[in-house]
């Protein structure tokens, strides 16, 4: 491998990195501010997601 293409590699490596904790941030604040509820658990509610998956018998 050249220069170039180790380059591209660490800076794909921080950039994934960064990307990774700005998420884990962003939810954990999310998480602070809605009383617990996390950000997945909102949007399956607010899509009816779980309605869907109940099982009727």
């Amino acid at each position: 491998m050249d220069a170039e293409s180790i380059a591209g590699l660490v800076g794909l490596a921080i950039g994934l990195l960064v990307l990774v904790a700005l998420s884990v941030f962003e939810s954990r604040t999310y998480r602070r501010e809605h009383e617990g509820e996390g950000m997945m658990h909102h949007w399956l509610a607010a899509h009816h997601v779980f309605d869907r998956m109940r099982r009727r018998h």
